[in-house]
């Protein structure tokens, strides 16, 4: 009888925790896109927790992690502006395009199992975990670059786009599973309008804007 009882609750809890996983962290809300190739929505969901302009020009940064930050970096130029977003277990964990675009190059590397989290001035921590770094080329010619950084425990990271795939600004192209961080790059021809600590949803918050000429 005791053991029929431990059976029945553990398989309620197991049927709650998939129920959930589908149900809730597989989700994906409906948006509202604004369709302007002039601006660029968030990638991903929560909050910025940095916003560096010309990366490389920080000798902080640079130096601890030049290797890295040249692969994101290239392609895209001087005057670049990187935007890192935090996302928690109860965010969505799907990301959007931000712009449409065509994906030019992408790269995974299966790095170290650090915190996503840190903001620490060299960002040591969430530039050298396990990331998935993917180029775009926006039919204006700008070109950005988003960057999937894996948490401590999740690695697993899943793109739905290859290389030459064509994009639309609600796309969603990715996943990257529990604590995780995502990093957009834009090239100098970009205004950045987002602030650091704002909060950001996913495929319906600008970030930026193409710059007036």
């Amino acid at each position: 009888m005791v053991l029929r009882r431990i059976f029945w609750i553990f398989m309620i809890i197991l049927v709650c925790c998939i129920a959930f996983y589908r149900c809730y962290f597989l989700r994906q809300p409906y948006r509202k896109v604004p369709n302007n190739e002039n601006l660029f929505v968030s990638p991903a969901n929560w909050e910025i927790i940095a916003i560096i302009k010309n990366p490389t020009d920080n000798t902080i940064i640079y130096k601890n992690n030049n290797e890295v930050l040249d692969h994101f970096i290239d392609w895209i130029g001087s005057g670049a502006t990187m935007i890192s977003i935090m996302m928690t277990p109860m965010d969505v964990h799907y990301q959007r395009s931000p712009n449409k675009a065509t994906m030019i190059e992408e790269k995974y590397v299966r790095g170290k199992r650090r915190n996503a989290m840190k903001t620490d001035p060299t960002m040591k921590s969430t530039l050298q975990n396990e990331y998935n770094a993917m180029l775009f080329e926006a039919d204006n010619w700008v070109r950005y670059r988003i960057v999937q950084i894996a948490w401590t425990v999740a690695r697993r990271i899943v793109s739905y786009v290859d290389v030459e795939d064509k994009v639309e600004q609600w796309e969603v192209i990715w996943m990257i599973r529990f604590w995780s961080q995502v990093t957009i790059i834009f090239d100098r021809n970009v205004d950045v309008l987002a602030k650091v600590w704002d909060k950001v949803i996913d495929g319906e918050t600008v970030l930026a804007r193409i710059k007036a000429k």
